[in-house]
């Protein structure tokens, strides 16, 4: 009959148990975050207007934006994709990069972000629609 062996080491008072056969940890899960509620502010005086959700083949995209005294403050992604590596990567610059064209151009009507090809024109047409909810198209 085979018995498993434990080591045990000690180090500056923490103890290191060593055991042949690991339990499982759990799988790690992708998770989309909480959508926020586009009824709901971001800010104090800040109102937050969701474009629709628009789909293609890498996926849903979809823009909210926050709107203070007339102007845009925030733009942010309620959905990007997928959660495919490919699409999390590219969606990991291209949003930053439309929330700042966003902000310093004051309009939906920006440029497509290269490198994201699936992304830009989802993102634009909700963010178009946003814009249209806010009174500012």
């Amino acid at each position: 009959m085979m018995r498993g062996s434990h080591t045990a080491v000690v180090v500056g008072g923490c103890a290191v148990i060593v055991v042949a056969g690991f339990a499982a940890a759990p799988p790690l899960s992708v998770e989309a975050a909480p959508t926020p509620d586009p009824t709901e502010s971001a800010a104090p005086g800040g109102e937050t207007f969701a474009g629709p959700p628009v789909s293609n083949a890498r996926g849903t995209y979809q823009a909210q934006i926050t709107v203070e005294n007339g102007v845009v403050t925030d733009v942010v992604a309620l959905q990007a994709g997928t959660s495919a590596q490919e699409s999390v990567q590219v969606n990991s610059f291209a949003i930053p990069a439309f929330r700042e064209e966003v902000l310093d151009a004051q309009t939906w009507d920006v440029a497509a972000i290269s490198g994201a090809s699936f992304t830009s024109p989802a993102f634009i047409e909700s963010l178009q629609g946003a814009f249209e909810d806010a009174g500012l198209a």
